[in-house]
């Protein structure tokens, strides 16, 4: 499988993505990548203000803005480890805990398409919105999820099996 083919599959066809990856096609570097993209694009102006008090003020500073900035993801850095460690609980394929960080890609997808949404239409969310967009990109990760969790216990036999 490609990139895009693991990261559009959890998406339109998530069962038989979900079920390659268990099968040992999932790679960790996958979500790192998008974790980074995510950090890059959600964050850049605030990197961008990073250089500027580099300049200003000097590398620690500058240090302390970037450490803060990356904070942004640690939400998310939470959340796909926690996922993995449950599904490696309740399973206990190979490569459980990096299918179950492919459950974070469709939170991803409703907060990119949200955050263009609302930057198309010039509105800044209120909080009542910001909490629609948040517990739609929850429910969507948790469905993928449990995908994963049914996909990577039907790969177990197979793993044991040839073991």
């Amino acid at each position: 499988m490609t990139f895009d083919e693991r990261i559009g599959g959890v998406l339109i066809a998530p069962r038989r993505t979900f079920a390659r990856l268990a099968a040992g096609e999932a790679r960790a570097s996958d979500v790192a990548w998008l974790l980074v993209f995510r950090l890059v694009a959600g964050e850049l102006d605030r990197f961008a203000r990073a250089l500027a008090v580099l300049r200003e003020f000097g590398a620690g500073a500058a240090a302390q803005e970037v450490l803060m900035v990356s904070s942004a993801v640690l939400p998310d850095i939470v959340g796909i480890l926690a996922a993995g460690v449950m599904l490696q609980l309740f399973c206990k394929a190979k490569h459980a805990f990096d299918v179950a960080a492919y459950a974070w890609i469709p939170y991803l997808t409703v907060q990119v398409v949200a955050a263009l949404a609302f930057t198309a239409t010039r509105h800044a969310p209120t909080p009542r919105e910001q909490s629609i967009v948040q517990l739609a990109g929850v429910a969507w990760a948790l469905v993928a999820w449990t995908l994963a969790l049914v996909e990577a216990r039907k790969a177990e036999p197979a793993a044991e099996a040839q073991s």
